[in-house]
């Protein structure tokens, strides 16, 4: 199997090389808007430069050569980036690929695509400071004879109707939508949403636009069909996504190609019944062993055995691969070491030189799970550990002013049962929250120049650390979030009954705060200590007293009904809600320290005493 494995990545290596490039394409994504423009109506975006580098390393992948520009400031750049385009097309190019996501619309039936710093002050500024589609159609059109397809991902819903109501007439002629434009022969043009209709960019936090998403699952998963068929496919799962919307969202083609294209290699009719049965065993997750003995290893060697290096089937055995290391990395997370050692066969069997192999028959040695109080770390999936984790043992205890003289809102006190979970040893550092915002193209947070590194995250929302604790389950997976506002305060007092986890008073040098006596907080000349700069609690948890305030899953309540015990997921909130925040900060005063103390902000807040513990379940 490793020889499969070593064709592939041959083969993608040979197919990118631009000395061999006859597949050219040109990525374009633009969301960084002028305010000016934003005051127009025509506001930043926060998915083209995404939806652009992520087309870029999917094209990459199937053997283009990519031209990737970003944030392009004005029309003489996006001309520049077209030309530069056609003189490659020119030079032996078969099949030229155009992509566009950011603002554009039409103007007297003309299409434009929007650069960042166009200086639109009415209609007559169009044609010198917008980018004509027209334009770039021409230029692939007269360069070569092959195949042209350009993909345009723009005209957002409601930004356009905000854009001529601010306008105030200056625009006349404008409309929403791109009209329809007449393909060349040998080109497709795909539209993002029908003629005179907008596209939805998508949920907030979303990385891609609806249809770029699915455009690229699409490329990811089905290169090898004709380029029709896979329009087609993203068409309807666009119009799935988008009926809810408030508008319905349906993508649009013009076809004038006159040859059969696939974005990679097409599939032999002869191989594709037998293909589609592998994919039906592999989704049925029949990789090695099925009651029936047809498995998809087994399907994928016969494809093998009649065209060495299909594309489809390396892949699919890289995808056997990858699921028997999820299987085995999750049996060792729950400590089924039988289990694990039973996925590791397996994947020694599709591949023996697997990269990840050696790791994880040494996770294979290592206990996984232990007592309440036990520290441990989940593997990511690059191998590196993920953050510090203590058990905390089920209880129950007596939540909210016990003592008596505290806040309206940390009443009623009341009886509450925690199960076991795991809560996280210190809060969120930089170095553990850049790693993911590396990881996802995210915008790391201001440290204000305290420092990264081990010091705790800061200036980050309840939808970023939600964001982070998703993207955590995901590398390792296991199930991360935010504590309950329950599980916090069982976690913060750890067995305890007094104002502080230490005792009733403040003291020096117990957390940074203001008034602590410590080198760090409001009345020090440092503000956030490095984690761990103090004494643990009972439990073995860290700076649960000042440092930052941490954010909850659990909605704000003025008094205690219920909604501390449950986490309010973000499908169900909006930006209205509030959500707990616990533990005070440097910035806060002995009342604020206490463990019963409560605060809140809305979700999409954010703060420089502001940063989060995880929890896991």
């Amino acid at each position: 199997m490793l020889r499969y494995i070593t064709i592939l990545f041959s083969l993608i290596i040979l197919m990118g090389s631009p000395a061999h490039a006859t597949r050219i394409a040109l990525v374009i994504g633009n969301g960084d808007y002028d305010k000016r423009l934003n005051q127009l109506g025509l506001e930043s975006l926060d998915n083209p430069v995404n939806d652009a580098r992520d087309m870029a390393a999917v094209l990459e992948s199937l053997g283009f050569e990519v031209i990737l520009k970003t944030n392009l400031r004005k029309k003489k750049a996006m001309k520049q980036a077209v030309r530069h385009f056609a003189r490659r097309l020119k030079r032996g190019g078969k099949v030229g690929v155009f992509y566009f996501s950011g603002h554009g619309f039409q103007h007297n039936n003309v299409n434009y695509l929007v650069p960042l710093r166009a200086d639109l002050h009415s209609r007559h500024d169009i044609e010198d400071e917008a980018l004509s589609a027209k334009y770039v159609l021409n230029w692939m059109e007269s360069s070569h004879q092959g195949v042209n397809v350009m993909i345009l991902d723009a005209c957002r819903n409601s930004i356009l109707d905000e854009f001529l109501r601010k306008s105030k007439g200056a625009f006349a002629g404008v409309s929403k939508g791109f009209s329809s434009m007449s393909a060349p022969i040998g080109t497709l043009i795909a539209y993002a949403t029908a003629p005179n209709t907008t596209s939805w960019g998508g949920l907030p936090h979303e990385r891609n636009s609806v249809y770029t998403k699915h455009l690229l699952k699409e490329l990811r998963q089905n290169a090898h069909v004709r380029i029709s068929d896979l329009f087609m496919a993203v068409r309807k799962r666009v119009i799935v996504e988008t009926k809810t919307a408030p508008e319905l969202q349906v993508p649009w083609e013009l076809n004038s190609l006159t040859q059969g294209f696939c974005f990679g290699q097409c599939e032999q009719n002869g191989l594709s019944s037998l293909l589609q049965q592998c994919k039906n065993y592999l989704q049925a997750n029949y990789l090695t062993v099925s009651p029936t003995g047809n498995t998809a290893f087994s399907c994928y060697q016969q494809v093998l055995q009649q065209d060495s290096g299909n594309r489809q089937a390396l892949i699919g055995l890289n995808e056997i691969a990858a699921k028997y290391v999820g299987f085995t990395e999750r049996a060792l997370n729950r400590g089924n070491h039988h289990k694990a050692q039973q996925y590791l066969a397996r994947l020694r069997k599709v591949n023996a030189e697997h990269p990840k192999l050696a790791s994880l028959e040494a996770q294979l040695q290592e206990p996984k799970q232990g007592p309440a109080g036990k520290v441990f770390r989940d593997r990511l999936k690059d191998g590196s550990l993920g953050p510090e984790m203590v058990w905390i043992p089920e209880g129950r205890f007596k939540m909210g002013d016990i003592q008596g003289g505290g806040y309206f809102n940390e009443k009623p006190v009341h009886w509450v049962s925690v199960k076991k979970f795991a809560m996280g040893r210190y809060e969120i550092t930089f170095a553990e929250y850049d790693k993911f915002a590396k990881a996802t193209s995210r915008k790391k947070p201001s440290d204000q120049g305290w420092g990264r590194g081990n010091r705790p995250v800061i200036n980050v929302s309840w939808l970023d650390v939600t964001a982070y604790a998703k993207w955590l389950s995901k590398q390792t997976g296991q199930q991360y979030r935010l504590p309950t506002e329950a599980q916090w305060e069982y976690a913060a007092r750890a067995g305890t009954k007094t104002k502080y986890w230490w005792g009733n008073d403040l003291g020096k040098n117990r957390a940074a705060c203001d008034g602590c006596g410590a080198k760090w907080g409001w009345d020090a000349k440092h503000m956030t200590a490095p984690v761990g700069s103090f004494a643990a609690n009972p439990f073995g948890l860290y700076d649960t007293a000042g440092n930052v305030w941490e954010w909850t899953c659990s909605e704000y309540e003025n008094r205690y009904k219920g909604k501390e015990m449950k986490c309010l997921s973000n499908n169900r909130a909006n930006d209205n809600s509030l959500f707990v925040l616990r533990g005070g900060s440097w910035l806060s005063d002995a009342v604020r320290m206490r463990s019963v103390d409560r605060g809140r902000s809305r979700r999409a807040v954010r703060f420089r005493y502001g940063g989060a513990r995880l929890s896991r379940m």
